[in-house]
C-alpha cells in the first residue's frame, strides 16, 4: 500500500484539495496520524463504544488506505474571455474544449468551488459589473 518513494503528483490545487479531504477523513475516523501508515489506536475497556470504529475494523481498515489521486482534468483561463479545458475521470478523457465554451465551463467551476454563497454572489456581481462598465483602471 505505502510506497517507499511515492510517485510525484502534479502541483495543482486539485491535488491539494484531494489530499486535504483525505487527511480530514483520516482524522475524523480516528486514525493515529503519528504512525506510518496511520492505524486505528488500541482502545481500553473504559473508552467509549464506537460504531464507526467497528465498521472500519469489519471492513479491514485498521490500517488506513494510501492516498490515491483521481485526476478530474484541467482548466486554464488564457485571457480575452477564452479558456482551455480537458475534462477526464482518472485516465479516461471525456471531452476537450477551447474558446468561449471552455470559458463558460471555467467560470461555472470557479463559482461552484467557492466556499460560500456570499463569495459566489460577490464574484458573479463583479463579473457583471466588469461586463457592463469595464475594468477600473484609475489605480494604475
Amino acid at each position: 500500500k505505502y510506497e517507499e518513494s511515492p510517485s510525484a503528483l502534479p502541483q495543482t490545487a486539485q491535488v491539494a484539495g484531494q489530499q486535504g479531504s483525505f487527511v480530514a477523513r483520516m482524522l475524523n475516523r480516528g486514525y493515529d496520524m503519528q504512525t506510518t501508515p496511520p492505524t486505528l489506536p488500541e482502545l481500553s475497556a473504559d473508552q467509549a463504544f464506537s460504531v464507526l470504529r467497528l465498521w472500519l475494523v469489519f471492513r479491514g481498515l485498521e490500517e488506513a488506505p494510501g492516498f490515491n489521486f483521481l485526476s478530474l482534468g484541467l482548466l486554464a483561463y488564457v485571457g480575452q474571455e477564452e479558456a482551455l479545458n480537458q475534462v477526464m475521470v482518472g485516465d479516461v478523457p471525456l471531452f476537450n474544449y477551447s474558446g468561449k465554451i471552455a470559458f463558460v465551463l471555467w467560470r461555472s467551476v470557479y463559482l461552484a468551488k467557492q466556499a460560500s454563497s456570499r463569495n459566489q454572489a460577490l464574484i458573479a456581481f463583479d463579473w457583471l459589473r466588469t461586463e457592463a462598465f469595464g475594468r477600473d483602471i484609475t489605480r494604475l
